[in-house]
């Protein structure tokens, strides 16, 4: 009661409490079923060639949660995943160890297309190539923080709370 009159007060025509209570529920509920939404944020992976840079073999295995603090020969490497065209939405991270003549290198790039399994081997002599692909930032790293729902948070929870306090 005490937050029907604040309101009346507050608001300068009159306001029909019932409709309004309608607004407030219906802002909490797609607050809280946005959410339950996933993150649209593109997907980061390293993207190399060690046969081009040979840094690529040994990328930092420690957590991707602060990649402004990797040295800068790794920086250039730990980047999101950009589709060229409309065909290619990148989803996942792929690393490729190829070994052909004895010469082995490593190449880690962005995915679209997944196999059925999350490693597997093709071998062609004198070619063979182990291929693994993961769904995470920076493949087998732990995952950048996603301040997305956080966001909604301080909304919510004042909602929340002037629709548990107007009843």
């Amino acid at each position: 009661m005490y937050l029907n009159s604040m309101l009346k007060k507050m608001l300068p025509y009159s306001v029909d409490i019932y409709w309004l209570t309608i607004v407030i529920k219906s802002i909490v509920a797609i607050a809280c079923i946005s959410l339950l939404l996933p993150n649209v944020d593109a997907i980061q992976c390293w993207q190399c060639n060690s046969a081009i840079d040979k840094f690529c073999e040994d990328v930092p295995s420690g957590p991707m949660e602060e990649p402004e603090q990797l040295h800068d020969c790794y920086k250039k490497m730990y980047k999101e995943c950009v589709a060229e065209d409309e065909k290619h939405n990148y989803t996942f991270c792929r690393k490729q160890v190829q070994t052909i003549d004895k010469e082995t290198r490593i190449i880690r790039a962005c995915g679209f297309i997944k196999a059925s399994q999350d490693c597997y081997w093709t071998k062609n002599p004198p070619a063979s190539t182990l291929v693994c692909q993961c769904e995470g930032d920076g493949c087998n790293r732990s995952p950048r923080v996603s301040y997305h729902h956080w966001i909604w948070l301080p909304i919510v929870l004042s909602l929340v709370l002037q629709s548990i306090f107007y009843h």
